[in-house]
C-alpha cells in the first residue's frame, strides 16, 4: 500500500491548443510519474500535439465526445470513465459554475477529492454561471485558481488557494538567433513588428486590435502587425483583413508550436482582451523583453514591470499612439531582461508551481488516511 501511487483525472472540456489546455500539460508534463498515475479526461477535439505528448510523458489520455457536439454522451461517458478509474482526486480546470456538473459526476462516481480551479474572470454565459454558483460551491473539496481575479469571480474572495500557471521560464529568454530567422522568414528587415498570440475569439479582441492597426500603420510606414493563433473567429477575422486598408501589412500566422522565437521577433507585444484570468502569454512576452500594450480587463498580477494599460472603451488611436511612442528594446537590453526580473519570474517557473501542487495533493490524500484511523 506504501508504493500505491496516487490515481489522479484532471478534466476539462475539450482539449483543443487553449491556454487551460498548456497549463494542465504543462503540469501533467512535471508531476512524478513514480508517485502520480495520471489521466487527461477530455471531450473532443483534442489537439495533436497534446496526445503525442500525453503518450510521450506517460498520461493516459481519454478522449469523450464532444460536450458542444452531444452534452449527454459527454457527461455519461465521464461518469462512466471516473467510475471505473477508481480516482483519488478529480482536477477540473474551467471558467465558471458550469465545473459544477463534472464535479457532480465526479461526485457521484465516488471521488472524495475534488479540485475546482479558475482559469478565467469571466465567462459567456453569465446567466447559467449565475444560477448555478451557490450549488457549485458546495460540490467542490478544494478550490484553485491561476490568480486572485480569476479565484475571486468564482469562489469568492480569498475562499481559494492560487496556483500560478507554470511553465518552463527559461525557453522565453530572448535569443538573436531566433529573432533573425523568424524576421528573415517573414520577410521582415528593419520594420516596427507588433505581435499578438491568442485564440482567435471574442475574448481576445482581435477586431479591436485591427482598428488599433489601421490607426498605428497610418502614423509609422513600417509597422507590420502579426497575429499568431488560430479559433472560432478565423473568417470573421480573415474577412476583416480583406477590408483592411493596411492588408499588406498584415500577418494572420496561424497555430505555433514555437512561440518562443516569434516574442524574439516582434518589438512590440498588444493584447487588448475583454476578460482574462491571469494571461501566460503576456509573462511569456515579457520574459522576452518585450514592452506590451494590455487591455485594462487583463489582471495587473501578470505585470512585470513592462506593461502600458489602456482601456478598451478607449477609441483605438489612443491604443495607436502607446504603442508608437513606446521604446524599443535593443537586443542586449532583452538579453538581460529575464535576470534582472529572477524575483517575480521565478514564482511562475514550473518547478516552483508542480512543487505547489503536490503539495497541495499529498494534503488530500494524508486527510483521507486521517479519517480513516
Amino acid at each position: 500500500m506504501k508504493n500505491k501511487k496516487i490515481k489522479v483525472a484532471m478534466v476539462t472540456n475539450h482539449f483543443g491548443i487553449t491556454g487551460i489546455g498548456t497549463v494542465m500539460m504543462n503540469y501533467g508534463k512535471a508531476l512524478d510519474k513514480n508517485k502520480y498515475d495520471l489521466t487527461i479526461l477530455v471531450g473532443k477535439p483534442i489537439s495533436e500535439k497534446y496526445e503525442k505528448e500525453c503518450l510521450e510523458n506517460g498520461i493516459h489520455l481519454e478522449a469523450l465526445p464532444s460536450r458542444h457536439g452531444n452534452p449527454k454522451k459527454h457527461y455519461v461517458a465521464l461518469w462512466k470513465a471516473l467510475r471505473a478509474g477508481n480516482y483519488d482526486i478529480v482536477h477540473d480546470h474551467g471558467s465558471s459554475s458550469m465545473m459544477a456538473v463534472e464535479l457532480t459526476i465526479a461526485k457521484l462516481a465516488g471521488v472524495k477529492n475534488r479540485i475546482a480551479h479558475s482559469h478565467n474572470s469571466t465567462c459567456p454565459n453569465m446567466r447559467v454561471h449565475r444560477l448555478l454558483n451557490p450549488y457549485f460551491r458546495t460540490v467542490y473539496t478544494k478550490a484553485l485558481a491561476c490568480g486572485r481575479l480569476a479565484g475571486n469571480w468564482l469562489f469568492g474572495e480569498n475562499n481559494f488557494e492560487v496556483l500560478p500557471n507554470g511553465f518552463h521560464t527559461d525557453d522565453f529568454a530572448f535569443s538573436k538567433k531566433n529573432r533573425d530567422a523568424v524576421r528573415n522568414k517573414l520577410g521582415v528587415e528593419n520594420q516596427l513588428l507588433i505581435g499578438h498570440i491568442g485564440r482567435i475569439n471574442e475574448q481576445k479582441n482581435q477586431e479591436y486590435l485591427l482598428d488599433v492597426f489601421k490607426e498605428v500603420a497610418a502614423i509609422r510606414g513600417d509597422a507590420i502587425l502579426l497575429i499568431v493563433g488560430i479559433g472560432p473567429d478565423e473568417e470573421k477575422i480573415k474577412s476583416r483583413v480583406k477590408e483592411h486598408p493596411y492588408r499588406d501589412r498584415i500577418i494572420l500566422y496561424g497555430e505555433t508550436d514555437n512561440p518562443t522565437a516569434l516574442y524574439s521577433a516582434m518589438d512590440i507585444f498588444v493584447f487588448p482582451s475583454r476578460y482574462e484570468g491571469l494571461p501566460v502569454v503576456l509573462l511569456e512576452a515579457q520574459i522576452s523583453g518585450l514592452p506590451c500594450v494590455v487591455s485594462d480587463k487583463v489582471t495587473r498580477e501578470v505585470d512585470l514591470g513592462d506593461i502600458n494599460w489602456q482601456s478598451i472603451d478607449d477609441d483605438p488611436k489612443q491604443w495607436a499612439k502607446a504603442v508608437v511612442e513606446i521604446r524599443r528594446q535593443s537586443n542586449q537590453e532583452r538579453l538581460f531582461y529575464k535576470e534582472k526580473h529572477l524575483s517575480q519570474i521565478r514564482k511562475y517557473n514550473i518547478a516552483c508551481s508542480v512543487k505547489q501542487l503536490d503539495k497541495i495533493y499529498t494534503n488530500m490524500i494524508t486527510k483521507d488516511n486521517c479519517d480513516l484511523l
